[in-house]
């Protein structure tokens, strides 16, 4: 595998680079490769004009895809002016491009499905770039599809930018053709094909957490505690509705975790209601609040990073970055967090989007001021000799440490020390405050109050989800379990089992206990046929748990999905009863009402 890196400048013209590409030793051997174009502009006839080069002078053999960048965020940064290539040439390793036009009436979702089906007929798939435009057309329900056809594949990328902040006009490619609403994915697949990757954010909480109160699946959040959107940024922040403010705003994302990793969320623009318009839908009733990060926070951690990359021997490095980090750090200690991986490959190459895509470990699709970082290489690694050593005190980094030699700290850092403190002194007071109220003692998940509560919400609000659905579950036996092993051997089973299974549900979800062992779950967007299959998958995974002194246990599920008529009492009484039919028809099963 080889990859080759060009900068479109005064002097280096398109002709010029593909004069380059047929003359490297890959392309003359005949090696299949692709080529990624990143625009600087949104203009269709200059891009089109480009395209037009590229697909004259390149024959079949490498594909061409890419999107347009993102413009700076500032007056005092600065984005890449140029056309950025880079071409990544396979030994053995395969490729396939699909494309999905949204401009006609395709949503993510069923894109997501057609998908599916290609992926079905392909064999030893690693990874899956994904490029998309238009940042209201969010692409996390295409990539959810993937996740359920199989978790371990690597989906990573960026949603394409524009030159302007709320002027979206935003632009993938493939070969000649230009899509303003489209989904690309390009499938990698070999055996001996590996890719690494790191999700480098560095962004903290502060403040207090707030709850989102109503939201829709495009990505608007309406109210925050109940109060518009907008109120956190000129409540915390003094700032108003007026041009500038996804320049004033965009250094404070607002901070949530979901399956325990912190994610950042840029709002891109705001309604004049106090709405706030994000790339991805925050749903009701998520934990957010409002974070902050420093230049060394940022650079320190992908600094490490670029430390475990260089061990894993990369023949190619992809770097999908938020422009925000730019604008927080300065051009120069941004350049910086680039040369970090330059230094393990100097092809290494960038772009910049409205947001980014990882889709790995526990990291869910979309995400906003990070930077995320993919190595490929086909074969092993090699043995590692002279692995990069990174200075950080090189070009000044050394000013931005949280204390110099001398023992003085800069002003803005002890604020921001004396800002966390509190913050963390008034989120243990809130978190023990809320989990008293809402958390169950035992297995630490929403307690049947806190499920009332919610229930009530998604049912009042269901026609902002494709689907509601709610599923019961009950340990089978387990007044056995406690009459042989005692109650404390039952908390175990317990708190064990929930522990072991809540990983399954994702930041959209609820999960609850609903009283002795019963649990409560509610998944919004989720169809019939999908959530058969999800209580299938909690079902195994639940049989296949083998507990201390019980060994293995079983559980019954009951399944029903929210309707026009229902309210949260009807909803509970039918799935009651279909937990009742599971039940009845011998246990360790799923029923459907």
């Amino acid at each position: 595998m080889k990859q080759y890196r060009y900068i479109l400048d005064y002097d280096l013209s398109m002709p010029e680079m593909i004069g380059q590409i047929r003359r490297t030793p890959e392309y003359v051997n005949g090696m299949k490769g692709v080529l990624q174009l990143v625009e600087p502009g949104c203009d269709e006839n200059i891009i089109q004009e480009d395209l037009d080069i590229l697909s004259a002078g390149i024959p079949e053999n490498i594909m061409v895809y890419g999107m347009t960048s993102h413009g700076a965020l500032s007056r005092e940064t600065h984005s890449v002016e140029y056309r950025v290539c880079s071409v990544m040439f396979f030994d053995e390793a395969t490729f396939s491009v699909d494309v999905f036009d949204c401009s006609k009436n395709l949503t993510p979702s069923t894109a997501g499905d057609k998908f599916k089906e290609i992926l079905a007929e392909k064999e030893d798939i690693k990874g899956i770039l994904m490029m998309s435009s238009d940042f209201a057309l969010c692409p996390e329900k295409f990539i959810d599809k993937i996740n359920n056809y199989d978790k371990n594949i690597v989906v990573f990328g960026a949603l394409a930018g524009t030159q302007t902040m709320g002027d979206d006009k935003s632009k993938i490619f493939v070969g000649r053709t230009i899509y303003d609403r489209g989904i690309l994915a390009i499938t990698f697949c070999g055996k001996d094909l590996h890719i690494d990757h790191y999700y480098n954010l560095g962004f903290k909480p502060l403040g207090k957490e707030l709850v989102v109160t109503k939201s829709d699946e495009y990505g608007i959040v309406y109210e925050i505690n109940n109060k518009p959107a907008f109120s956190v940024y000129s409540e915390h922040l003094g700032i108003g509705m007026n041009p500038y403010f996804f320049e004033n705003t965009c250094a404070f994302p607002f901070y949530l975790k979901e399956n325990g990793i912190g994610l950042a969320r840029v709002a891109l623009d705001y309604h004049k209601d106090g709405a706030l318009a994000f790339a991805t839908e925050i749903p009701v009733g998520s934990a957010v609040s409002l974070s902050y990060s420093t230049t060394d926070l940022l650079l320190e951690e992908s600094a490490n990073n670029a430390i475990k990359m260089a061990d894993f021997c990369p023949e190619a490095i992809l770097i999908y970055a938020c422009m925000s980090r730019r604008m927080l750090m300065g051009d120069d200690m941004a350049e910086l967090e680039f040369d970090f991986y330059e230094n393990i490959i100097q092809s290494t190459t960038w772009a910049h989007g409205y947001g980014e895509i990882l889709h790995a470990d526990g990291v869910r699709g979309f995400l906003n001021a990070s930077f995320v970082v993919v190595g490929m290489r086909e074969g092993e690694a090699p043995e590692i000799k002279n692995r990069p050593v990174y200075n950080f005190d090189s070009r000044h980094f050394v000013e931005f440490k949280e204390e110099r030699g001398d023992g003085y700290v800069p002003l803005p850092i002890r604020l921001v020390n004396f800002l966390e403190s509190t913050t963390k002194d008034l989120n243990e007071a809130i978190g023990q405050l809320f989990k008293v109220a809402s958390l169950d003692e035992l297995t630490q998940v929403y307690n049947r109050r806190a499920l009332n509560h919610f229930m009530t919400q998604f049912v009042e609000n269901r026609t902002r989800y494709s689907d509601i659905a709610v599923i019961m579950v009950d340990v089978d036996h387990f007044k056995m379990v406690n009459d042989k092993f005692g109650h404390d051997v039952g908390d175990l089973v317990l708190r064990d089992g929930v522990g072991k299974v809540k990983y399954l549900f994702n930041q959209a979800d609820i999960i609850g206990r609903w009283g002795g062992e019963e649990f409560i779950g509610i998944k919004p967007n989720m169809s019939l046929e999908e959530a058969k299959e999800f209580c299938e998958q909690v079902r195994m995974r639940v049989q296949d748990i083998e507990f201390p002194t019980v060994g293995h246990i079983t559980i019954s599920i009951g399944l029903t999905m929210v309707k026009e008529s229902d309210n949260s009492d009807s909803v509970f009484k039918r799935v009651d009863e279909a937990l009742y039919e599971a039940k009845s028809a011998g246990r360790n099963r799923v029923a459907v009402k």
